[in-house]
């Protein structure tokens, strides 16, 4: 049986679809920016206006295909959500991006031993990101009566329109911070202390299963998109390491089931939760990654340099560290401390220096940020993932994928699949509905590895050296010194 998969990535930015034949060849692809719009209260999208573009892109892609789609897989951005009435399945609001920090007061209600313990069983630190607040903060806002309301994922919403059904999955209920990810159910305890129960929650089904249909089309929720990409890139790489390289840099690996009883360690300073085809993921980030490079070609120089420039100039200053020493902080830094009063630093200036040789500091202090990470990840978990599989825009700029190889002593593998989670959403869906077979051909192609970059021995052993004599002590010296500013102005208060 041959046949064609639609898989729909709605992402912070963009809404991408594609039609995959069944070797993982995009065979059309629709993409738009995700219309948000600005309120007097704040950003919000438009639950009507996504919905019925999505639904434009998905009735061009059934067009498209010499015959119907074997299925639907929906995936996308995590947090952002909206409520729901629960008889008539209208929107009741609209969708609160998951940036969005009008739930911040609500989130800091959660006391430190209960945020202790929720991670042991969501897997994740307390933020104003999650579904619980957005939920909370949206039935205060508008007077709702909770009885007849149902909190969506934005996927979930498209994944609703599509089918009439309140579904989730795994991932995504992780992601309200009331899952029991350990328990693999609704965390009802949890529930009940903010005033809600589990009928306030989407029914949860497995990852890329289908559940109901459109026009005949089976549908699926495929998951949270970073771990739908993890999904595509690790499939037959089980001990290797997804790196989704953008403006936010996500590491994500697998973890067996038995790998995190009889809790998830706080101590490691990762996040976790469900895989989406068994076991836990752990994920670990660098919130400023792509964004420092992007904070270097508008901010930091007089004219805006071009990524083809930069990836020449690079390569013009050869293998050798630079001597430059930053810290990518520039929004705060995320793992393994999650500390927004921690700001970037540049160290190793002098006259000599030019923008570029800066701008090879940033990308080689990126990397040392990723490789404390990964070192954690080793001492926690015994992880030592010898292959690191990249996807996003960096990986077109070939100085910076050699800097990564260089610093972190790793294989960097850089996938054909240009939509990682694209492609990972088609691949779960063929897996649950169609067979492991049928997975296995698809990502035989789509996520088959295009080239690869090796660490120079000479040049990481030079990098180790300054990543633990120089970054490492750097790095306990800002946290000392932003917790003696903090006290500082708690006194002066």
């Amino acid at each position: 049986m041959s046949g064609t998969v639609i898989a729909l990535d709605v992402g912070t930015t963009h809404v991408k679809a594609a039609l995959f034949d069944e070797t993982g060849r995009v065979l059309r692809m629709e993409k738009f920016p995700t219309p948000l719009s600005e309120t007097a209260e704040g950003s919000v999208y438009r639950a009507e206006e996504l919905w019925g573009a999505v639904r434009s892109q998905v009735e061009k892609l059934c067009g498209a295909s010499p015959e119907k789609p074997l299925g639907i897989a929906v995936s996308g951005m995590a947090e952002a959500g909206l409520v729901v009435g629960k008889t008539a399945g209208e929107a009741r609001t609209e969708i609160l991006p998951w940036f969005d920090t009008r739930t911040r007061a609500l989130a800091e209600r959660t006391t430190r031993e209960e945020a202790d313990a929720a991670f042991r069983t969501t897997g994740l630190r307390n933020s104003f990101k999650y579904g619980i607040y957005k939920y909370l903060w949206l039935l205060r806002e508008k007077g709702f009566k909770k009885e007849d309301t149902v909190w969506l994922s934005v996927c979930d919403y498209i994944a609703f329109r599509l089918t009439g059904k309140f579904v989730t999955d795994p991932t995504f209920a992780a992601r309200t911070y009331v899952y029991n990810v350990l328990k693999k159910k609704w965390d009802g305890e949890r529930i009940r202390r903010f005033g809600l129960s589990a009928a306030n929650f989407p029914e949860v089904v497995p990852s890329g299963k289908s559940f109901g249909t459109y026009r005949g089309i089976p549908v699926a929720v495929a998951g949270h998109d970073h771990v739908c990409a993890a999904f595509g890139l690790l499939f037959r790489r089980r001990n290797g390491l997804c790196d989704s390289a953008g403006t936010s840099e996500t590491y994500v690996g697998i973890l067996p089931e038995n790998a995190c009883a009889p809790g998830f360690p706080a101590e490691s300073g990762l996040l976790y939760g469900p895989f989406v085809d068994g076991g836990y993921f752990y994920m670990a980030n660098v919130p400023s990654s792509g964004h420092s490079v992007e904070w270097f070609r508008k901010k930091l120089q007089l004219r805006e340099v071009s990524y083809e420039e930069i990836d020449s100039r690079l390569s013009e200053l050869g293998r050798e560290p630079s001597g430059i020493l930053y810290f990518p902080y520039l929004t705060g830094m995320g793992s393994p401390w999650y500390r927004a009063d921690i700001r970037g630093v540049l160290a190793g200036l002098t006259e000599n220096r030019d923008g570029f040789q800066i701008l090879k500091g940033i990308t080689e202090g990126i990397q040392y940020q990723a490789k404390w990470l990964l070192s954690i990840l080793e001492g926690v978990h015994g992880v030592r993932a010898d292959s690191l599989v990249c996807a996003g825009g960096s990986v077109r700029n070939r100085a910076m994928m050699q800097i990564k190889a260089d610093v972190l002593n790793r294989r960097v593998e850089i996938p054909a699949a240009a939509e990682a989670t694209l492609c990972g959403a088609a691949a779960l869906f063929l897996l649950e509905n169609a067979g492991r077979d049928r997975a296995e051909r698809f990502l035989a192609n789509a996520a088959r590895t295009e080239k690869t970059y090796r660490a120079d021995e000479a040049v990481q052993k030079k990098y180790e050296r300054i990543f633990r004599e120089e970054y490492l002590p750097f790095v306990n010296m800002l946290k000392e010194y932003h917790d003696r500013r903090n006290q500082q102005e708690k006194e002066i208060i």
